[in-house]
């Protein structure tokens, strides 16, 4: 069995040709219900490959949760405040992890490596502790979020 980090690039590889096959079908939907189902399931597919990708990155060992940006248009920034330089801008449903609290502002890391911080209202917690860091290894307690130590 190989490492997370090579099964997970594997199946990335496998993954990422499928986008164009996801955006024919949401193409060829024609009713209502068609579209309003072919845009969750490229929306599905979309958060399935953000995911790999970040198991195929460098993760922190210490974070708060597992989140998601919650708007469009999200600006990650290289400190916390909005006089400091943007790095990227985000879009709803990105993937994030939620490494620490900096007043207002919260430190993540997403997809493709960038660490930074976003306003604390435009990200939200969907998976692990309660507010406060994992720091143990091996499995994740109640309460705890699971994550890497390395």
């Amino acid at each position: 069995m190989g490492s997370v980090k090579d099964l997970a690039h594997g199946l990335l590889e496998a993954e990422m040709p499928l986008g164009a096959a996801y955006r024919e079908l949401r193409g060829a939907a024609a009713t209502r219900a068609e579209q309003a189902l072919t845009a969750a399931v490229a929306e599905a597919q979309r958060q399935q490959t953000s995911m790999l990708q970040f198991l195929c990155e460098e993760l922190p060992g210490q974070f708060i949760a597992v989140g998601a940006i919650s708007s469009d248009a999200v600006k990650l920034r290289q400190g916390p405040g909005g006089t400091h330089p943007q790095i990227a801008e985000l879009r709803a449903g990105t993937p994030a992890i939620i490494v620490e609290w900096s007043g207002y502002w919260a430190s993540v890391q997403v997809p493709g490596g960038k660490r930074g911080y976003v306003f604390r209202d435009y990200v939200r917690m969907e998976g692990g502790g309660e507010g406060r860091p994992w720091t143990g290894g091996g499995r994740a307690g109640p309460g705890e979020a699971p994550g890497r130590t390395s």
